[in-house]
Parts: structure tokens; C-alpha cells; sequence
């Protein structure tokens, strides 16, 4: 409907297109089992937007787990934090979870429509403009190989994914949606420590 077409813009700019560039770029100069964690940012900062702007009710339990999340990103960026400077790869994480707080806000006012088309809206339209951003920055278009590689963990890790989050926020409201996405990113962070064989310091502990 063409009352929902600003809400579906401002979801695929914050969260399709401004939130992976900034990760990308935190990735960089960040661990991934770090940056797992730090992802948990985006809860807080969806329940906090939810209950500013769009009047949600916060309850104990989501606020006192808000400062808990808060307090665990706080350590994880001061032990990625340089020996001179700022810790700007966990800056730019936690800016990227902004945008899809944002994105997930504007989301839930559409999220009576249908799942499936709001998912391949948001992926595609994103996508597209990434790509352009990608080509226009002298990047190469990727082997057929590393293209299905990323189309596969596209399809479950955003696809899948967005669709279930939808209907959640259709349901639940974008404060407990987020609340309940936060177990997210201890997966991940789990699998870097498996996978990637990562060795992270105390702070990581902590958090």
C-alpha cells in the first residue's frame, strides 16, 4: 500500500543499506567473537527507540537485561580500545545495531503485511543498492563460487530470518521482538570461538 512506502524506505535504507556498510567496516578492526556480542546493542537499542518514540511498554525484566547488554558492550569496546585512539571498529558496530533499531521500528508498522514480500522487498532493494556501492567504490563482481556462498547464507541468516522477525513483530512488538532476538549473537559468538579458532581476551568473558 503506498501508506507503508515511507516506512519500507527508511527500513531499507537504516537496515539495508547504512547498518551493513558500518559493520563491514567494524568487522575490519574487530573480532568477530567480539562483534557477536557487541551486536546484543541493537536489543537495547530497539526496546529503547520502541518505548521512546513509539510508546511500547518497557517492563523491569527488559529494562534491568537493557543495562546488562549495555554493560557487557561497554567492556567489549574498552578491550578492543588501541593503545592510542578509539576502539572505532566497535563504534562502528554499535552504530550499525542503531540503524537496524531503527529498521526494526519502522518495520513493525508494516509488519501486518505480508512476511515473505516485506523480506524480499527489504533484501532486494538493499542488496541492489549495495552492489552499486560496492562497483562504484572499483570493487570486482565475485566468482560464481563465492556468489551461491553468499546467496546461501544470505537466504538463512537474512532471508529466513527477517521473514520469522516480522511475524514476531506482528505478534510481540519490537521491544520484546528485540529482547528475544538478543540470544543471536552468544551463538555467534560461540561459533567464532569453534570455527574461527579465535583466542579472545578476559573483557570478552565478562560481557
Amino acid at each position: 500500500q503506498h501508506c507503508d512506502l515511507p516506512w519500507m524506505a527508511g527500513a531499507v535504507l537504516f537496515g539495508g543499506v547504512l547498518g551493513p556498510v558500518l559493520l563491514m567496516l567494524g568487522l575490519t578492526n574487530t573480532p568477530a567473537s567480539t562483534a557477536s556480542l557487541l551486536l546484543n546493542t541493537e536489543s537495547v537499542l530497539t526496546a529503547l527507540v520502541a518505548w521512546i518514540v513509539f510508546r511500547e511498554n518497557v517492563d523491569v525484566r527488559i529494562f534491568l537485561g537493557m543495562l546488562a547488554i549495555v554493560a557487557g558492550g561497554v567492556i567489549l569496546s574498552l578491550s578492543q580500545a588501541p593503545s592510542a585512539g578509539l576502539p572505532w571498529g566497535a563504534f562502528a558496530i554499535v552504530g550499525a545495531c542503531a540503524c537496524w533499531a531503527i529498521d526494526n521500528n519502522l518495520t513493525r508498522a508494516v509488519s501486518g503485511g505480508d512476511p515473505v514480500q516485506i523480506a524480499a522487498i527489504k533484501g532486494g532493494v538493499a542488496g541492489a543498492i549495495n552492489i552499486a556501492i560496492a562497483l562504484a567504490l572499483g570493487q570486482r563482481f565475485p566468482d560464481a563460487l563465492r556468489v551461491v556462498s553468499a546467496g546461501t547464507i544470505g537466504l538463512i541468516g537474512y532471508g529466513i530470518s527477517l521473514v520469522a522477525f516480522v511475524l514476531a513483530l506482528r505478534h510481540l512488538g519490537a521491544a520484546r521482538t528485540g529482547a528475544y532476538f538478543s540470544t543471536a549473537p552468544f551463538v555467534g559468538a560461540a561459533l567464532s570461538l569453534l570455527i574461527l579458532s579465535e583466542s579472545p581476551e578476559i573483557g570478552f568473558w565478562i560481557a
